[in-house]
Formats: C-alpha cells, structure tokens, sequence
C-alpha cells in the first residue's frame, strides 16, 4: 500500500505547466486551483488503461515512486499503454479539501484524459481503480461515459454510511493522521490490509494500533515511511467519503460499460457485501469474489492479474 522510497523529483517546472524531467516518466500539469501528476508507461496496441489507487494516494506524490509503479504496471503494458493517476494537488492557498471531493476529482481525471491525449478518438480509455479509487471512477463514468470503455474495480464501497465500522475506521484514521502518529496509523494500515483472521490481522472492532497484534508491524511500517510530505491530501479525501455528497450507489443504475468487480472475503476495510452492492446495482457487472483476500486485492486476490487482462482483452 505504502511501497517505495521517497526520490529526487521527476517533474520541473515550467509555467502553468510541469515538463517531465530526465529521471523519470511522471509528469504533471495544471488545472483551476492545483496540478494533478500521471505516470505513463508506453505499451501495446490495445485500449489505453488509466489507474486510480486508493486514498492513500494522498500522502506523497507520485514523483519519486517511478520504479514502484513500473514494477506493479509494466506486465500491463505488454497489452496496452498505461497511466496512472495521482490525486490533485492543490496550489497554495487553495483549500485541499475542494479539491478531494470523489465528483470533483472525477472532473479533474476527466480534464486529464483531455490533456494526455486519452479521450476519444484514441480512448475512451479502461479504468481499473481500488477502493478510494473506485468510487472516483463511478462518478467519472457516470458524469462523462463518452471518456469510460470498461471498468475494472476492487475492494470498492460506493458510500460510507454513517455509523457503519467502515465509517468508524475511517475516522479513526483521520483522528491519527491530524494528531500525527503515523507510528499507529502505518501499524494499524500494515494489520487491516491483511485478511481478517491472520495473525497480523485486527480483530473487526479494533481500530488502527489499537490491538496488540499489530505492534509487531510497527518497525516496517515506519520504515516504509514514517512522515508522509502530504497528509492533508489524504485527511480530506477522507473526510469527503464520509461526506453524503460523495455518495453514488443511487445513480450506479446510470453506468452502461462492461463492469468487472472484484473483493476480498476477508476485507477489513470495505466489507464484501458493500462491494457486492455496486457489482449488483450495475447492469450486467461481473462480481469476482476470493474469501482469502483481504483488501489488498491487487496482491492477495488469487489470479487477479490474469482475471483482469482477459476481461481487459475482451475491448481491445
């Protein structure tokens, strides 16, 4: 979830906009009130494939995790290009939290998709999107399908409702991160994203660094990185899925593009039945279930990769 160590930047300056430096294949670019950072791989000649990860996303910039991301993405390439996409940045003096709203990103990926070149007639483009992600590319396909071909979604909730233990967790996370304790946030991060039950695992009411268990994550987690360069990004994206307005499960009924979703049996983050929920409120969505997997899916979600790419090629 929190791969990779902090590097040089890959981007300079120049403007309104940001050319890619020598170093690396993140660039970044300019919209009203803040810039918004993709990294691209080229790749084959089938339907270009955009990536949105989860809220965590939030606490660095993409520059800097080139090699994380080529690593994770490259097999993706073989097929088709790829980009992926950080969440927005915001220029100083310009309140983050606007910007971190699930709709308003969605408008912001979809002004990306204009500038890298990606909307029709070379996309529409695939989208495979995880949890925060995921309720992104909802909105996305929902407010504009002209840009949206296929939709591949894991460990997604398209709302939080208030009182659930996903909503609890989440403001637990927020109440870590205002208060800085990254040592219990990354604790409880490195024990949640395993499949409950596992002996690194929370029990389901606990929350991050709060069970015993997840001291012996402590060490890696902090390694991993201790004090994130942008918490405020990843506090308000989750402050907005809290945030009624961001939920879309009334208009799901909307989304009219083949729609592959997957979830973890023993997710601790956002539950299977949520994420059944958006497979069934689709029209013609495929819903892909591994009761081993916890919310890693990406990872953890047996034969996720070749699940994928064979419903990726069916639009090609």
């Amino acid at each position: 979830m929190l791969a990779g160590a902090a590097s040089q930047p890959a981007v300079k300056e120049s403007g309104g906009m940001v050319e890619q430096a020598e170093v690396g294949r993140v660039t970044s670019f300019a919209f009203g009130g803040g810039r918004i950072e993709a990294f691209q791989i080229p790749g084959g000649s089938g339907v270009p494939l955009l990536v949105l990860g989860g809220v965590e996303l939030g606490f660095r910039p993409l520059a800097g995790m080139e090699q994380v991301l080529q690593r994770r993405w490259e097999r993706r390439a073989v097929h088709r290009p790829v980009t992926v996409l950080g969440r927005p940045i915001a220029v100083e003096g310009e309140e983050t939290g606007r910007l971190l709203n699930p709709p308003v990103i969605a408008e912001i990926v979809s002004g990306a998709i204009h500038h890298l070149g990606l909307a029709p007639p070379v996309g529409p483009v695939a989208i495979e999107a995880e949890s925060g992600g995921g309720r992104i590319s909802l909105w996305l396909t929902i407010l504009h399908p002209d840009l949206v071909s296929r939709l591949v979604l894991a460990s997604v909730a398209s709302e939080t409702p208030p009182g659930s233990q996903m909503a609890t967790r989440m403001a637990r996370w927020i109440e870590l991160a205002e208060a800085q304790d990254w040592g219990r946030l990354f604790a409880g991060f490195a024990a949640q994203m395993q499949p409950a039950g596992d002996s690194l695992g929370d029990s389901p009411g606990d929350s991050p660094g709060d069970s015993p268990r997840s001291e012996d994550t402590f060490s890696a987690a902090a390694r991993l990185q201790p004090r994130p360069s942008t918490p405020e990004r990843f506090i308000a994206e989750l402050r907005s899925t809290l945030d009624p307005l961001s939920f879309v499960t009334s208009r799901l009924g909307e989304i009219r593009v083949p729609t592959l979703v997957l979830a973890g049996g023993k997710d601790q983050v956002v539950p299977p039945e949520r994420t059944r929920q958006v497979a069934e409120s689709i029209p013609g969505a495929r819903f892909e279930l591994d009761p081993d997997s916890g919310h890693t899916v990406r990872s953890s979600f047996r034969g996720y990769d070749e699940l994928v790419e064979a419903f990726l090629e069916e639009g090609d």
